[in-house]
């Protein structure tokens, strides 16, 4: 089983090349595109210069570059990875292994996540999951898709789903298609990721890793120097905001669940 990465990437520095290497000896090809980065995002990419990594840059809506991408893979297996999303060794070879060995009526996968929220050292707690996959609810997302024939995409960006060729988004195909792992990934979409771009940070007071926490092993990889560092704790001001916005937040999460 051939497998191929779609990575679509936009101001993405903080965490890209992290992200790009915690896969790259684990699946065929990576095909990284750039729409419109300002920050550097495109010379931390090219600084991987490995020979899976497929970059190019391009324009367009979402959807429509993701239909692109699509029509450009002949593997038998896309993992879609985004420019914030960091795997551990363990889980992403738990997910490569169970592309190669699963049966063949699964045609999706999703795995759980940390939504890191403050800094790296804290995650969101589990009532903050609001994905409905299968039954289930909580931080999932669908990280591995079957490119089974007439696979297309449809919808507008963030909304943009993957289609059968029957018209049944994946997320709802019948439960015994979709897999579920139990190893989580990282996913740091609520931390500034550019400093060209921070309107998804989230000021919450989150749940504290434990002293002894696996962090992935691409964080602790050599490095090029134009790679940031991720390890900032939270600061003051941030602190004094989520004190405030946190509660509230939690009591509204509980109610509506």
């Amino acid at each position: 089983m051939k497998i191929t990465a779609h990575c679509l990437v936009k101001n993405e520095e903080n965490f890209i090349w992290f992200a790009i290497n915690s896969v790259i000896d684990y699946v065929d090809e990576i095909m990284v595109w750039d729409h419109g980065s300002v920050d550097k995002t495109i010379s931390l990419i090219e600084s991987i210069n490995h020979p899976k990594v497929k970059f190019k840059k391009v324009t367009g809506k979402v959807a429509e570059i993701r239909q692109r991408m699509l029509n450009e893979t002949e593997a038998d297996w896309i993992l879609i990875l985004d420019g914030d999303e960091i795997w551990s060794e363990s889980a992403i070879s738990n997910l490569q292994f169970t592309i190669h060995n699963s049966n063949p009526k699964v045609d999706v996968i999703v795995s759980p996540n940390y939504l890191l929220v403050g800094d790296m050292f804290h995650y969101m707690e589990e009532a903050a999951g609001k994905y409905r996959i299968a039954g289930r609810v909580g931080h999932y997302n669908i990280r591995a898709i079957r490119k089974t024939p007439g696979l297309h995409v449809e919808g507008v960006y963030p909304n943009e789903a993957y289609v059968t060729k029957d018209g049944i988004k994946v997320q709802d195909l019948p439960k015994d298609r979709i897999l579920f792992l139990d190893e989580p990934y990282l996913h740091v979409s609520f931390l500034p990721r550019s400093r060209r771009d921070k309107k998804k940070v989230k000021f919450e007071i989150g749940e504290q890793f434990p002293k002894d926490f696996y962090y992935p092993e691409a964080f602790f990889r050599p490095k090029p120097e134009i790679v940031p560092s991720v390890w900032k704790s939270i600061n003051f001001p941030y602190k004094f905001r989520a004190f405030f916005e946190t509660p509230p937040r939690k009591l509204w999460r509980r109610i509506t669940r």
